[in-house]
């Protein structure tokens, strides 16, 4: 005889599926996200190729996404709080793919750097809103490991695709095609996250309370001003500048006029280190539940980024394979962002979960901008002939170390251990 369904297992089950339903959607949606994130290394050897651009005018394009995904982060957060990730995520997005397609028409600087800053406004949701669905959907013991893994595998997946298969695209089929063909995509996958993805299980109470504009306002300024959020803030501008810097712009030059790679062989390497990236991404989720010091797991991983950077800026004309060697340990230990975002979610109630991330997001991806634009600017004010020498690559290095140690050493003065809560 058949035994009749419990309605608890029932709904455990839907909710099951629910759940992979919508971490398998934001995980496509991420993995796009991230050919435009990470594919700097590569577009910068396609932009000095094919649009004849200088390092310091490269470093301004690539760049100028940061700075404008940074520039909506406060608004996008008391948005995310307000409405919710997935009308934010879809509302957003479509101004992302018009950044796309103007970026695969345009040939003058002026007009990429327009399409780049449409594209980081249209992305400037991605992250936060899909921490805080994993926070909505996943059982409160695994948010920090299950948003690991989005993360780790869209950005493998996106990361791999930023490399040697976008040089390749690139290469075969132009500039313009391959990027009416990513802005074709996205698209889809936005009207996808529409149709199919909500905030939060069906039944599931919303703990968000009805505010006004300026109780809204209110709640960021008290975030911005709680002093426990303050060194967690200055560690957050390290949370993705460093490998943005280094494997998202410079490497693949530095590969070239160092190395002599042509841009498939730079591509290769590239894709060494996203992958490294992202199997450090997994490696995070579970110290999160294995150590009872977030601020001890964060520091691990600064103190790595930093050995292995004052190595490559310390050692003249290093071996070829030492560099790929230190390249892949700094892109394993770079993403600290999971952990960080933990740390600094436990200070603060859930409704103003989006906020605080969101000002996270704002200085960390805000200092890609900045930092991109240093390195360049060194690298093209000393270069010799126009061609960088391994002398400013390894200035650019020894100054991303130096800004690490900063950051790092201010966040474990003075920030304190979370409150552990089951929430995150």
């Amino acid at each position: 005889m058949e035994h009749p369904r419990r309605p608890e297992a029932t709904s455990a089950r839907q909710h099951g599926r629910g759940l992979i339903r919508v971490m398998v959607i934001m995980g496509v949606f991420l993995l796009l996200v991230q050919i435009n994130r990470t594919g700097g290394a590569v577009l910068a050897t396609a932009l000095a190729d094919t649009h004849g651009l200088a390092p310091a005018t490269i470093g301004l394009v690539t760049g100028a996404m940061f700075l404008a995904s940074a520039a909506v982060q406060l608004p996008v957060g008391l948005m995310l709080d307000r409405f919710g990730p997935r009308r934010m995520i879809t509302s957003l997005g479509f101004l992302a793919v018009a950044g796309m397609v103007l970026f695969g028409v345009s040939s003058d600087a002026v007009s990429l750097t327009v399409a780049r800053l449409l594209i980081g406004i249209g992305h400037g949701a991605s992250i936060t809103g899909v921490y805080l669905l994993v926070v909505a959907w996943a059982p409160p013991e695994r948010v920090a490991s299950m948003a690991a893994s989005v993360i780790a595998l869209a950005g493998g997946f996106g990361g791999l695709l930023s490399t040697a298969p976008l040089a390749l695209s690139l290469e075969r089929y132009g500039f313009t095609e391959t990027f009416l063909a990513l802005a074709a995509v996205s698209a889809l996958i936005i009207v996808v996250i529409w149709l199919f993805v909500r905030d939060r299980p069906e039944g599931a109470a919303n703990t968000r309370p009805r505010e006004s504009f300026g109780e809204a306002l209110r709640g960021l300024v008290e975030v911005i001003g709680n002093r426990d959020l303050w060194p967690i803030f200055v560690m957050a501008l390290c949370f993705s500048a460093p490998f943005a810097t280094i494997g998202g712009l410079w490497a693949g030059p530095y590969l070239r006029d160092i190395h002599g790679f042509d841009p498939a062989s730079a591509g290769v390497v590239i894709l060494v280190m996203v992958l490294c990236l992202n199997a450090g991404t997994f490696a995070y989720g579970p110290l999160d539940r294995v150590f009872s010091s977030r601020k001890r797991i964060v520091l691990g991983g600064v103190a790595i980024m930093t050995v292995a950077l004052l190595l490559l800026a310390g050692i003249p004309d290093p071996p070829l394979l030492a560099v790929i060697a230190l390249f892949a340990i700094f892109a394993f230990a770079s993403p600290i962002f999971v952990t960080l975002a933990a740390h600094c979610r436990n200070f603060v109630p859930e409704h103003r979960a989006g906020r605080a991330i969101a000002v996270v997001n704002l200085l960390g991806v805000g200092f890609i901008f900045l930092l991109q634009g240093i390195s360049g600017g060194i690298i093209n004010a000393l270069a010799i002939d126009g061609a960088p020498s391994e002398f400013e690559y390894r200035l650019v290095f020894g100054l991303v170390a130096t800004t690490l140690v900063v950051t790092g050493g201010l966040y474990a003065l003075f920030a304190r251990e979370s409150p552990r809560r089951n929430v995150v």
